[in-house]
């Protein structure tokens, strides 16, 4: 899928979290990272690293969906992720291997991340949201 920014475009995928057990419909935790490579010879690693979470995110607790989203040229690499509390995502950002991929590319570029209280678990409602984000139609939420 094609996503037409301002000034180019974002190709993005979606993956399913682990939805056992989730009674919906309720609010749900969500965090984007927007994230600007610096180097070319840093965008396939940098993007090789998301896939490797994305790959896993069926079995990652508090998980119930996920994009990565790129620009054609994969300088510009995005997350937006949807999980069940922010408790949840705290969890994932203190694992070790979240901690070794942010400590691998903490001088590779430059990092916004923002999150939000969406009211359900709707793809199309969290992805219109991320992309006013993107955009810079929400006051305060800093992007690339």
């Amino acid at each position: 899928m094609v996503l037409a920014m301002g000034s180019g475009r974002l190709w993005h995928i979606w993956k399913d979290g682990d939805r056992a057990g989730w009674s919906g419909p309720g609010p749900v935790h969500v965090s984007m990272n927007d994230y600007l490579v610096h180097r070319r010879r840093d965008f396939l690693r940098v993007g090789r690293a998301g896939l490797r979470f994305r790959r896993h995110w069926r079995s990652t607790p508090g998980a119930l969906g996920l994009w990565v989203a790129w620009s054609p040229t994969g300088r510009r690499q995005i997350s937006v992720s949807i999980w069940r509390s922010a408790d949840a995502l705290h969890d994932f950002v203190r694992s070790p291997a979240h901690r070794q991929v942010m400590h691998a590319f903490a001088t590779a570029g430059a990092l916004y991340t923002t999150a939000w209280t969406a009211d359900r678990l709707d793809r199309a409602l969290v992805w219109d949201q991320a992309t006013a984000r993107l955009r810079g139609e929400v006051a305060g939420v800093p992007h690339h």
